[in-house]
């Protein structure tokens, strides 16, 4: 029996007990990776906060092995924010094989031609209290945060992130973006302001855009 699949049957189980209590929730999401040279084919992505992946070469692994061809993927990385860049892992390579983090969201490099990740997982509630999403600044790339947000996330809309997060972590948050593969560039939205104010997905990770850090101060809504 394959990891993904013993994993589904756990959350299968989490869920089938998270009906009397109204808790946890389990997903299996269909997410189409594809390609954009003009920006080295990234695709920003959120995964669920419980989840297989231990360390970022779990998802190369699970991409290249299980979901799609050998080698589609190419890389992963996430923004570093204590250094101001990205910091990247080489799939298939021994070098930078990062921790995969609740709450922070990759983005995945991969080569021409285009797949269906099953991305499965759950929810961690101890984000809802005990635990909280972190953010940091760091001038240099406009105190850019990468984040993921819940797939059952009550915010349907990026103003509804920058109103969820504002109200957690005293209104530090002034811009949520995405990367449009469709134009290989980011869509950005200012909090408060009414243009741009595009979907949440599933299974997409954001950028936001702080003007000050946030201890462990998200704790993000969701049904």
């Amino acid at each position: 029996m394959s990891t993904k699949v013993k994993l589904l049957l756990v959350i299968c189980s989490v869920f089938v007990a998270a009906i009397a209590v109204g808790s946890n929730m389990g997903f299996k999401l269909n997410y189409a990776l594809l390609t954009n040279t003009d920006n080295n084919n990234i695709n920003w992505v959120a995964i669920p906060y419980f989840d297989n992946y231990t360390a970022a070469e779990d998802i190369c692994t699970d991409i290249n092995t299980v979901d799609c061809t050998a080698g589609l993927a190419s890389s992963i990385a996430y923004f570093d924010t204590a250094t101001n860049s990205a910091s990247t892992h080489g799939c298939g390579l021994p070098k930078n094989n990062f921790n995969i983090d609740a709450g922070r969201g990759y983005a995945l490099s991969v080569t021409a031609g285009t797949c269906t990740w099953k991305i499965v997982g759950s929810h961690n509630d101890n984000y809802d209290a005990t635990s909280g999403v972190s953010f940091a600044t760091n001038t240099d790339n406009n105190n850019i945060n990468w984040i993921s947000v819940p797939y059952h996330s009550t915010a349907a809309v990026a103003e509804s992130v920058c109103i969820g997060i504002n109200a957690n972590c005293a209104n530090i948050v002034s811009s949520v973006a995405y990367f449009d593969t469709a134009t290989n560039s980011a869509s950005t939205h200012g909090c408060g302001l009414p243009k741009n104010n595009f979907n949440v997905l599933p299974g997409r990770a954001l950028a936001v855009s702080v003007t000050a850090a946030g201890s462990s101060c998200w704790h993000p809504a969701h049904y």
